[in-house]
């Protein structure tokens, strides 16, 4: 009787390890920023902003843009950051990137004052938090 189950437990084993690993992968992304839910604007943009990320810093911690469409890219110097805008000012607007990659995503701001930061715990705590400053 022992025999059988273990041989039932076995059975189960493999495909609950391809299950587990599928929602791993899923949970992951793909890349490419922004969430399911962030569209971004049509045309071109018209500047783009760099923004490198590290442990635990942006570089500029703030910076300018013109009102309209602009690109934002993150470029990450070390381990892997995001960039979110607080207060769900952007919604569904993220940037992801790992150690030497980038990613960018075009938005439409208005005049203001917006503060960015990396939602990844701890992050923003440590000091990964900056203003985009609109006019």
């Amino acid at each position: 009787m022992e025999q059988m189950t273990r041989g039932r437990s076995r059975r189960w084993a493999r495909p609950a390890a391809v299950v587990a690993a599928l929602f791993v992968f899923a949970a992951c992304g793909g890349g490419g920023g922004g969430g399911s839910s962030y569209k971004q604007p049509k045309g071109s943009a018209q500047t783009t902003l760099t923004i490198k990320g590290g442990n635990f810093f942006f570089d500029p911690k703030s910076s300018e843009l013109p009102a309209g469409v602009d690109a934002i890219k993150l470029e990450s110097e070390g381990g892997l950051h995001t960039l979110v805008f607080d207060k769900g000012k952007v919604p569904g607007f993220q940037l992801e990137a790992s150690s030497g990659k980038s990613d960018e995503l075009k938005v439409d701001l208005k005049p203001g004052k917006y503060t960015i930061y990396c939602d990844i715990p701890g992050h923003r705590e440590a000091g990964m938090e900056g203003t985009i400053t609109v006019q």
